[in-house]
């Protein structure tokens, strides 16, 4: 460029400048930016706000909260130390403050996007009242939900209602636990009230029961009633009564409405299922599992031994299986004979019992198979070409294409019994919910062998808790650590109910209360000392 006309247009420019104030020049222009300053003006911008909103990501097998899951009897960590450290209950590690922190952060992204859209969804006037808020009671539950993950890790939490500042953490104090259990009823009870029954049909980029809808709501509602009437907020009767009616509302119009059933056999469940299939009543709210995308939880990885290709991260304390009631469901729980095909050292098929491998215990199998390598389905499972029976350590490395479930029917069926029962004593319809469940588990749903009748109300609800430890054994959302936290049963979980003689696994010190919760995050209380103490 010619350096006089340069030099005039500099100057044009600066003339230009000149005449706007600091604080002008300063201001940025966000017409036709993508940012909650200039977003949503309209539907469509509604819609990409809505779809961008978070859940805390639950089906890592690294950087989570669920670490605190191997505290409970029916999970233990052998070659991570994430897991084995968490289920010792010892000291707080390095690798388990990675996890937590990375945990928080995810929890706490996740509540700011959905901020972004309950605080500026209103600004939308090219919608029906209904469907915008059908819209905003996404965000609303799933701000609940992340905030519901968030109090039942760690208790006191920071409550943030705005978006997303880069300095909140260094000025906000903890939040009782208390209050934030009441802002997550109160936005549970918006999603309630406004989410439809499906979005099949809606137009919208979602239309699957991965997205909330009312029944996810209800029965999110349910859990949370759950939880709150034991430990630590102790609500009792009050909150066992609204988490009965709750799952009562479910149960009327599950078959009519919202389209939840069981099931006929346990294996049914977890047998390589997928979306778009077939229609799968019993999955309330899951997760889409993408097959070209590394889901490492909920891979086969984590699940088998080091011997059969995987990491050796999780498997049933000897306690827990040995109590395990006998039957159907069992066999398919776990694996205690492992079938190696032939290879260079090995010229037929060898296997290897539990008690030959490193780790000495028995395998989740229902978290074993992939559906991307080999024959896994376990109605096939007698075939002379099973996995099962030649092969066991075929494997798809990372990934797995099933869906994974956060909420299955037999949880509500199962809430149902036990708050019937702690409220006015079972009655009919309890005995059926708690029956069909142990039927199911023992030769398959429409059996009657393993009903139990005229039980006192403590031997009813004992067996209650005990078959929700049953049926979602192994890291399942509706998670068996949640019970033993509300009912105070940590500490005999972790001493009565415990059998591991191998000093590998021995607890390391005494159990107190505080080990319900897991600490805040290091970089949290190092950047804000004024967060306190976030146990009870």
């Amino acid at each position: 460029m010619n350096s006089k006309i340069f030099f005039i247009i500099a100057a044009a420019l600066l003339g230009l400048v000149s005449c706007q104030s600091n604080e002008d020049f300063l201001k940025e222009n966000l017409y036709g930016k993508l940012a909650p300053e200039s977003m949503p003006n309209n539907k469509t911008e509604l819609v990409m706000l809505v779809s961008a909103t978070g859940l805390p990501s639950l089906h890592m097998c690294y950087d989570d909260l669920q670490i605190k899951w191997s505290a409970a009897d029916d999970a233990l960590g052998y070659d991570a130390a994430e897991y084995l450290s968490m289920e010792n209950f010892g000291a707080i590690n390095a690798d388990q403050q990675i996890d937590i922190r990375h945990g928080w952060e995810r929890c706490y992204e996740g509540i700011n996007t959905n901020n972004n859209v309950i605080n500026t969804y209103e600004k939308v006037t090219d919608m029906s009242e209904a469907d915008l808020k059908a819209l905003a009671a996404i965000a609303y539950f799933k701000r609940a939900y992340c905030y519901f993950y968030l109090v039942r890790f760690f208790n006191n939490v920071v409550l943030v209602l705005d978006s997303y500042r880069a300095d909140f953490k260094h000025e906000m104090t903890l939040t009782p636990a208390r209050e934030i259990y009441d802002l997550i009823i109160s936005d549970l009870q918006f999603a309630e009230q406004w989410l439809p029954v499906t979005w099949k049909g809606s137009g919208y980029p979602w239309q699957n029961a991965a997205e909330p809808n009312k029944g996810i709501a209800k029965c999110v509602l349910a859990e949370v009633y759950l939880q709150m009437a034991g430990y630590p907020i102790n609500g009792g009767t009050e909150y066992y009564a609204r988490a009965r009616d709750k799952a009562k509302e479910i149960i009327d119009g599950a078959e009519t409405v919202y389209h939840y059933g069981m099931h006929e056999y346990f294996y049914q469940v977890w047998d390589m299922w997928k979306p778009g299939q077939v229609e799968n009543e019993e999955y309330i709210w899951y997760t889409l599992h993408d097959p070209t995308y590394a889901r490492s939880l909920r891979s086969p990885r984590p699940w088998r031994p080091a011997e059969y290709g995987g990491w050796s991260m999780i498997f049933p304390e000897l306690g827990f299986y040995n109590r395990y009631p006998e039957g159907d469901r069992k066999e398919f729980m776990f694996i205690t004979d492992f079938y190696h095909g032939p290879d260079a050292g090995h010229a037929e098929v060898y296997h290897h019992h539990y008690t030959d491998l490193a780790v000495q215990h028995p395998c989740y199998r229902k978290l074993w198979a992939d559906d991307l390598v080999g024959e896994w389905k376990w109605e096939n499972r007698n075939l002379p070409t099973s996995n099962w029976n030649i092969a066991m350590e075929a494997r798809g490395d990372w990934q797995n294409g099933r869906s994974w479930p956060w909420i299955r029917y037999p949880e509500i069926l199962l809430i149902y019994a036990e708050t019937k029962a702690r409220t006015d004593g079972p009655d009919a319809l309890a005995y059926k919910c708690l029956n069909d469940v142990r039927n199911r588990a023992y030769k398959g749903l429409y059996t009657t062998e393993a009903s139990v009748n005229g039980l006192s109300t403590e031997e009813f609800i004992d067996l209650v808790i005990w078959e929700r430890a049953w049926e979602f054994a192994g890291f399942e959302i509706c998670s068996r650590w949640w019970d033993l936290q509300r009912l105070e049963l940590v500490e005999k979980a972790n001493t009565e109910w415990r059998d591991e003689p191998d000093p590998r696994y021995a607890i390391q010190r005494s159990i107190t209360k505080d080990d319900y919760f897991l600490p805040l995050p290091e970089f949290e209380t190092q950047l804000n000392p004024n967060l306190g103490n976030n146990k009870p």
